[in-house]
């Protein structure tokens, strides 16, 4: 902020004020910057005498070694370029000052060019604003108009059809009223003639009365149908109509600013297409039934391969990234009892996986003979869209964890993969979550593993004490379309780790492993398909992670 001719040295407010309080600086003139022109003259340089030969004067400028030195130092600079203080300090103006000040200038330039189309864009903004909240105004006015003449005309249609139903009914009143009248009047003749008629009358008139009497009886009848009164109204597409009202008139920016297009008006034709069956002719429109259908050929392609299936269970998931909800797939995941390594694990009577050996001798060619625990009965299927399950572990230790003993793993591997080593953790193409001691942080941890790399470790899961328990909720989503793996946080409704470029060439099977017996006692629960808690809040983290 200011120039200390002699101190030849610019100074900052904190120098300043420090040259004005020292009593061997204060004398010394500093000229603020401001008050600095072309007209002052340049600052007379103040002498400065070389260190090592104290009776020479810097007068030279070593550009090699970027400092200054005395005609007698440059000796031992002959293979440096070096030039008089003044010729360095011109060539200094003329090329990185005066540089600079033409970029500074050229920049300044295009920061008020910028300021400019800003300002034009603000205004053009304020009138199409209003533009836009009449536009606005039509729009609504133009489907308020639609939905008021459709309600007229289904309302007619209920009268129509209600007056059909009664027109109906009194005819058969009518009828019934007559049909009732013959009978009253062909009973009480009977009556009376059964009553008063001599025997010889009673055999000559028998089969008159007989044909009379069977004639009443074998008339048929108006047949009346319980249904005939419930007159409903057709609700087919309904909820496809509100969706689309319910993303109607989004405002966007156009991303090719020569033309404009105008997906407000091919929502409207989507929504009169839905209201009138009329087909639509924008090109937008037929882009979004376009990708629809897709979507729906392909759910009901992933369908089909889980019809075998009867307890998955289907949801619908936003996307910002689709027209249509994407469907999340709760998967029946189950423990292949076959494979189990019972020398060290066993799943019990409730159906748990648990870090105990079991009973029973091993038996049956299949089983694992490494990997602690054991695998899915099948692979994860490659649906095209979210697969989700859940695992639910009840965690007891008997005493301290040490040296990065394992807890329980979840996670998936190509098959040849299932069996190489105690865990999963390490193998190609595999992803896996272990709860485990840390040597880093000291305690228990959630580490996050995708092949041989470590990508993440969240410590305090739970404390590593004896006699601490602890129940760990996970979900594990698997996304063959995006390539993702995640991993989910129940209990604490947030994402543990999502790891992605997911190797989803080959099938990957589901793996579960319990360990360390005698350090800590482990009960794992599968989660799956209608028995999972599909939450509102739980979408939201698995559409936040897949995004």
């Amino acid at each position: 902020m200011s120039w200390c001719d002699e101190c030849e040295a610019l100074l900052c407010e904190h120098c300043q004020a420090s040259h004005e309080d020292m009593k061997i600086t204060r004398s010394h003139a500093v000229v603020p910057l401001e008050n600095l022109t072309s007209s002052d003259g340049e600052p007379t340089p103040k002498t400065v005498y070389c260190t090592e030969h104290a009776d020479h004067p810097l007068q030279l400028y070593d550009e090699t070694c970027e400092q200054r030195i005395c005609f007698k130092c440059k000796e031992n600079h002959s293979d440096c370029k070096v030039n008089d203080i003044a010729t360095a300090c011109q060539h200094l103006k003329e090329t990185v000052l005066e540089e600079g000040q033409k970029g500074l200038s050229k920049k300044i330039e295009t920061i008020r060019a910028i300021r400019d189309k800003v300002l034009e864009v603000v205004k053009m903004s304020e009138g199409k604003e209003e533009e836009g909240k009449e536009f606005l105004k039509h729009t609504f006015s133009d489907l308020r108009t639609t939905l008021k003449q459709r309600e007229e005309g289904v309302s007619l249609q209920l009268d129509q059809s209600f007056r059909a139903v009664y027109d109906m009914n009194n005819s058969r009143l009518s009828k019934l009223e007559m049909e009732e009248a013959k009978c009253d009047t062909a009973l009480g003749y009977c009556q009376k003639f059964a009553a008063m008629s001599s025997v010889d009358a009673l055999f000559r008139a028998r089969k008159t009365v007989v044909s009379r009497t069977n004639e009443c009886i074998t008339t048929e009848l108006p047949q009346v149908r319980d249904t005939e009164a419930a007159v409903t109204l057709s609700r087919q597409d309904f909820t496809d109509l509100k969706q689309l009202i319910s993303s109607f008139g989004g405002y966007y920016v156009p991303m090719d600013p020569q033309s404009e297009s105008n997906p407000e008006g091919s929502t409207m034709n989507a929504m009169k297409t839905k209201i009138n069956k009329l087909e639509a002719d924008n090109m937008l429109h037929l882009q979004v039934i376009k990708n629809r259908d897709q979507q729906i050929e392909q759910l009901s392609s992933t369908m089909k391969s889980l019809e075998c299936v009867s307890s998955v269970a289907v949801h619908l998931l936003p996307a910002s990234d689709a027209p249509f909800p994407v469907p999340l797939l709760c998967i029946d995941v189950k423990y292949d009892k076959d494979r189990v390594k019972l020398d060290s694990v066993h799943i019990n009577t409730e159906g748990d996986l648990v870090n105990r050996k079991s009973d029973t001798i091993p038996a049956g060619e299949g089983r694992l003979k490494k990997y602690s625990g054991t695998c899915g009965a099948a692979p994860l299927p490659r649906a095209g869209c979210p697969q989700y399950w859940e695992m639910k572990s009840r965690v007891s230790l008997n005493k301290p964890l040490t040296e990065g003993l394992l807890i329980l793993e979840v996670g998936v591997c190509r098959e040849e993969q299932r069996d190489v080593y105690h865990s999963i953790s390490g193998e190609p193409s595999s992803c896996s979550m272990a709860v485990s001691h840390c040597p880093t942080h000291g305690g228990i941890c959630r580490k996050t593993c995708k092949e041989d790399k470590r990508v993440l470790c969240l410590p305090d899961t739970l404390p590593n004490t004896a006699g601490a328990s602890h129940t760990l909720h996970y979900g594990g989503v698997y996304d063959d379309a995006r390539k993702k793996i995640v991993f989910i946080d129940v209990k604490e409704n947030k994402v543990i780790s999502t790891l992605d470029n997911v190797d989803s060439s080959q099938p990957l099977w589901p793996m579960f492993g319990v360990y360390n017996p005698e350090y800590v006692s482990v009960s794992m629960t599968l989660v799956v398909g209608s028995d999972i808690n599909m939450t509102e809040e739980k979408k939201a983290v698995i559409v936040k992670a897949l995004s």
